[in-house]
Parts: structure tokens; sequence; C-alpha cells
């Protein structure tokens, strides 16, 4: 009896140890998110490893803390409430563990509808808010608009 869970603890042990290993991406991500403005959003952070990471968020190279109060760190995700335009940009969660570590990159697209109506008066030929609407070509709403011309 004593041989068979001097085994079992042996198969554990080895089942455990091959196990182990750096942080890796446990599903296909889509790197490119967008959200429309005033909206809550979540980006994944789908990430396994053994030891379980340790998970950083950060956004155009600043750690995002609990200061950031619309910003939340989930368990595997970063919750951003009331999107306002300045949130976007560029994510990064890094996932760590004793073994090492894995990205992965985001590019976050606030859409704003407020300004499609900006790019409908354009398109009827008010000049008005031509040169505001020059400056934003990031805008998906404006370059439907620019397409439709």
């Amino acid at each position: 009896m004593d041989l068979l869970w001097v085994f079992l603890l042996l198969e554990v042990f080895l089942t455990s140890a091959a196990a182990r290993g750096p942080p890796r991406v446990s599903e296909r991500v889509a790197h490119r998110q967008s959200v429309r403005l005033g909206r809550t959003m979540k980006l994944p952070c789908p990430v396994e490893g053994d030891p379980p990471p340790l998970i950083m968020w950060t956004k155009d190279g600043r750690n995002i803390h609990s200061g950031w109060t619309r910003f939340r760190v989930l368990q595997h995700g970063l919750r951003i409430k009331e999107v306002e335009p300045e949130d976007a940009g560029t994510y990064i969660c890094k996932a760590t563990n004793g073994f090492g570590s894995v990205n992965i990159n985001y590019t976050l697209i606030v859409i704003d509808d407020s300004s499609s109506r900006d790019g409908a008066a354009e398109a009827n030929g008010d000049p008005e808010h031509a040169p505001e609407l020059a400056g934003k070509l990031g805008n998906r709403s404006y370059l439907t608009s620019s397409l439709l011309l």
C-alpha cells in the first residue's frame, strides 16, 4: 500500500512540474478595439500560466492603478467605464510569473458619434465645420461620411 502512495505522489509531482512555465496567451485576440463615447467596455487579457501570472496594465506607457477611477483591473481583463476621448491609445496587458512574461497589445479607438453630425453638415456644403473635421481623421464616423461623398 505504501508503494502505491509513493507512485501516486511521484505522478502528481511529475505532472505538476511538467505543466509549470511562463504565461501564454490562451485565445485569439483582436488587437484593434473600438468603443463608442460614453460606453463601458472591457479589454480582455486571456492569459494562463503555472504559477498563475500577475497582471499589469499600461496605457501609453503609464501604469494603470487604483487612482484611475473609471478603470478596473479584473481577473481576465480591463474594464473602462464611461469611455472618454482621452481613453483612446495603446494599452498593454503584461502577465508575469517566475518563469517569464507575455504582453498583449491593444489599440483602442473611441468613436464620437456627435461629430458625425458635423460630417453631414460638411457633406451638405457647410464649410463652417470643415477645419475642425480635418483633424479628426481617426474618427470612423467622419471617415464613413467622407467615403460617401
